[in-house]
């Protein structure tokens, strides 16, 4: 038996959603992203910006495997997903942005995914 998703009443919770429209999932969307795209380098991150006309911020995300095993990789992604559900009324309005995960962000706790993603907000 299918399991139901959870629902929240209507406004409560919203403003930490993930929903599925303010993500990349399109192989076009990420290489659009990187082709034309703004690049921020950080110690354990890639962050690439772009415009787009849908007036919300999208968010994908990447993590190969440089960064280590499928425990590490996905630890990664989770600690940026979590740091856009958090931060996402701090991030600019119209973008989209892709985040790349560089060898040891894996080892990261979020505290220290936090300060170092910071750097995409200003």
């Amino acid at each position: 038996m299918p399991r139901k998703p959870k629902q929240f009443p209507p406004g409560v919770g919203e403003e930490f959603s993930f929903p599925k429209d303010a993500r990349l999932l399109r192989r076009a969307e990420f290489v659009n992203a990187n082709r034309s795209g703004k690049r921020r380098h950080m110690r354990h991150f890639i962050a690439i910006s772009r415009e787009n006309t849908l007036g919300i911020t999208r968010i994908g995300v990447t993590a190969s495997k440089k960064v280590g095993n499928a425990v590490r990789r996905n630890r990664a992604k989770r600690l940026i997903r979590e740091f856009y559900r958090l931060n996402k009324a701090c991030l600019p309005k119209g973008y989209d942005i892709v985040i790349i995960a560089k060898k040891g962000a894996g080892y990261l706790n979020l505290r220290k995914a936090e300060k170092e993603l910071e750097e995409i907000v200003t």
